[in-house]
């Protein structure tokens, strides 16, 4: 097997496959174009900014790879595969055949078209003159580390998750930052408006400008340097730097030139095959679930890439299954749907000062509820302005489909629990608000049927690490972070869990457990 790409998608492949390889059913070989191996890209701003530890970027180490009878090439990209012969060509020459290849290839940076920008091909990396970067590699954080340093000012296009993120973590490391949006508030398609309202007040307050409903045409560029965007109503805006988040393109050049189906994303069905060809797969930000059988219910109204890494690590989970089937000469793995469009996944954003919590459907308004009859739809809001706190629960028969829970931790992690397991909501919906109150405790509300201290409870949803797992891991020695991380890979998906983890390492010490 040949896996294209050394990111974290391809690091959970090799990792799930790695006892095959040992017990001498599986050869694998990775071809990573980056220099490094497998890190977690999802960090590395809070990395270059100091608020997370770097050491909890890397998700694999080559060596211990190696010593297992793995084939890793790092720094070099694969130039041509030939189908027909099974073969595929690196920059150095070198050749591989295959019998199952693996696109594991990523995303690139979106670089919006700005007059002043010298643009290239979608997927490819972009080429930005000083002053300027995007945020994917472990180069794009050396140079935000620069542009952001304590005085400067930073631009952040963009009022996605990551650039809202990023606008308040360079803001608390001590840049003058201005984030400009297109949208009327930040974060417009994971939020309805009262909680956009509610993150674009805490942006003010921790001295990030906001513009918003402001569309960028250009960039100033002066000695090869930004100074300033320009802005569709003929503004700039001046700054030492600028950080570009607008999303990401799927890396398909390489399977397009391959002559493999391409659309937003390398084509797979819900087995995650590339085309009707045997051995061929994609997963992660690079590959779009679509069977070629408009009848397949597995793949019905799917999406293209997330670009969260939990849906990836489950796409390679999932394909590492039918590989040990096929070892097994038992055909194809009997495998759920690579991707559930009925079951969106939470996102979680990482602020100082600021829970934000959002999953599924989130258009139901409480105006439009009483105005229509919507059936077994339900809709109840909680808003607290003052300070800064607001849930939103949507209910289908009870059961809770949607929810936006901001500046409320305790009351987002029960609803996120209930959601994820399609629970039914306690008929009276306030109680769920006790949790952040001052009588609150994880479990006490009568009614919510969900014990948040047990065991069980999961702490890292990208990996599925339970409470339960991390504290048998510090029972077990690891008395730090980074060393429950490496034990469980609790905290290396998105990093949300790091506090949870925290607070489970401080009160096993505290108690003499550790």
């Amino acid at each position: 097997m040949v896996v294209i790409g050394f990111g974290p998608v391809a690091a959970r492949l090799i990792d799930e496959l790695r006892g095959e390889v040992v017990a001498g059913r599986l050869q694998i070989l990775v071809v990573g174009a980056e220099p490094q191996p497998a890190y977690n890209r999802i960090l590395i701003g809070e990395a270059a900014l100091g608020s997370t530890d770097p050491d909890l970027l890397p998700l694999s180490d080559p060596d211990e790879l190696r010593a297992d009878g793995i084939t890793v090439r790092l720094g070099v990209a694969v130039v041509g595969i030939d189908r027909e012969r099974r073969y595929l060509t690196l920059a150095d020459g070198d050749q591989h055949v295959y019998d199952l290849l693996v696109f594991a290839t990523g995303a690139a940076a979106r670089v919006p078209r700005l007059v002043g920008l010298d643009h290239r091909g979608p997927g490819e990396d972009p080429r930005l003159p000083a002053g300027m970067t995007v945020l994917r590699d472990l180069g794009d954080a050396d140079r935000l580390a620069a542009l952001a340093a304590p005085g400067r000012s930073l631009i952040v296009l963009g009022g996605g998750v990551l650039g809202m993120e990023l606008a308040l973590a360079a803001a608390e490391h001590g840049a003058r930052v201005t984030l400009v949006h297109s949208g009327r508030v930040p974060m417009e398609r994971n939020l309805d408006r009262t909680a956009a309202a509610l993150v674009a007040r805490h942006l003010r307050r921790h001295d990030v400008g906001v513009e918003a409903d402001a569309r960028a045409t250009g960039v100033r560029i002066r000695d090869g340097r930004f100074v300033a965007l320009t802005l569709a109503d003929d503004r700039h805006v001046g700054a030492d730097g600028i950080v570009l988040c607008c999303g990401a393109v799927p890396r398909t050049g390489l399977a397009e030139s391959a002559g493999f189906p391409c659309d937003n994303g390398i084509l797979v069905d819900h087995r995650l095959a590339v085309g009707s060809e045997p051995g061929v797969f994609a997963i992660g930000d690079c590959a779009r679930v679509r069977c070629p059988d408009d009848d397949c219910r597995r793949c019905h109204a799917t999406r293209g890439p997330s670009g969260l890494v939990g849906p990836g690590w489950a796409q390679a989970e999932q394909l590492a299954t039918h590989v040990r089937a096929l070892l097994d000469r038992t055909g194809t793995a009997r495998t759920e749907s690579a991707e559930r469009p009925d079951d969106p996944p939470v996102m979680v954003v990482k602020t100082p000062g600021l829970s934000i919590v959002s999953a599924g459907q989130l258009d139901l308004d409480p105006a439009d509820w009483l105005a229509d009859d919507h059936g077994r739809a339900g809709v109840a809001q909680w808003s607290d302005p003052e300070h800064g706190r607001y849930a939103k629960m949507i209910t289908d028969d009870g059961v809770l489909v949607g929810l936006i829970c901001v500046g409320m931790p305790r009351t987002a992690a029960e609803l996120t629990l209930l959601y994820e397991r399609r629970a039914e909501l306690p008929s009276d919906r306030s109680a769920l608000l006790r949790h952040d109150g001052p009588d609150h405790g994880f479990g006490g509300v009568p009614g919510a049927g969900t014990d948040q201290t047990g065991d069980d409870v999961i702490v890292c949803r990208c990996n599925g690490v339970s409470t339960g797992q991390i504290a048998a891991a510090i029972d077990d020695g690891h008395h730090d972070v980074v060393a429950v991380g490496k034990a469980t890979r609790a905290g290396t998906g998105c990093g949300s869990c790091k506090d949870r983890v925290c607070e489970i390492l401080d009160n096993r010490t505290k108690v003499g457990v550790a």
